[in-house]
């Protein structure tokens, strides 16, 4: 490996991610606490190739040791291997920055009805088999395209699907699914890891002809659908991109 370019293992990235979970920062945030650029650390974050000492000094913030994070028996060339979904994915989280404007919330069940309290932050770590619902806040009106990117590294369109049959939302809370939807939360399924939400917002309503309808199921995403999703948004130029993750606990 480059001596001056260093890389973390996926294992130490899911550390460094639960790592900066618990202290309840974006990476907008903690760069600015560390003191590099934010896509220093988004690199970091998404392993791309980093210099070593900005590599220490992140695993320093976030009181791990670097030696147990950084990648030992691949190359940088090998790590960067990755699927055409997880490259297009992230490119679309560079136009875009992480939000503390959209999250999860826990939802109880009882005999009655369902309850739920929004947290103050949102959830960054949820348990298999909790339910929850997914609240985003809107400061200006538009068409919303909600992707999330699961555990197994699958990525699934929520919003427009039958769970959210209304993609045009108003400023202010949104919760998600929306009334009239057959189930009031969703439960956390699948394995344990990090999940990523990904919103994208447009003044008009995307011509994409993958877009689900409002009575279809979620939508599994491949690389041609967000191939084409990134070159709608380069040509209309009026969009917002915002991100959040979680992780998923047994």
């Amino acid at each position: 490996m480059n001596q001056r370019s260093v890389i973390a293992s996926p294992e130490g990235i899911s550390r460094a991610k639960a790592a900066l979970a618990r202290q309840n920062f974006n990476q907008k945030a903690f760069a600015l606490k560390v003191g590099l650029a934010y896509s220093t650390v988004n690199h970091f974050f998404t392993r791309v190739p980093i210099y070593r000492t900005n590599f220490e000094e992140i695993c320093k913030f976030l009181d791990l040791d670097w030696q147990e994070i950084v990648a030992k028996s691949e190359s940088v060339e090998e790590t960067q291997k990755l699927s055409p979904l997880d490259k297009l994915w992230q490119q679309l989280q560079t136009l875009g920055s992480p939000t503390e404007k959209m999250g999860l919330v826990l939802v109880q069940e009882n005999t009655l009805s369902w309850n739920w309290q929004t947290p103050s932050p949102y959830e960054k770590s949820v348990r298999v088999g909790n339910h929850i619902q997914f609240e985003i806040n809107f400061d200006k009106p538009g068409y919303l395209l909600l992707l999330q990117k699961d555990t197994s590294g699958e990525v699934w369109c929520f919003c427009p699907s039958c769970f959210a049959s209304q993609p045009y939302l108003n400023t202010g809370k949104t919760i998600l699914p929306q009334e009239g939807s057959s189930m009031r939360a969703f439960p956390i399924e699948g394995t344990p890891g990090q999940e990523e939400i990904l919103a994208v917002v447009t003044k008009t309503m995307p011509s994409l002809d993958w877009l689900p309808q409002e009575s279809d199921d979620p939508l599994q995403i491949e690389a041609s659908h967000l191939s084409r999703l990134l070159e709608y948004i380069n040509q209309t130029g009026e969009y917002q991109v915002m991100y959040t993750q979680y992780m998923i606990t047994e």
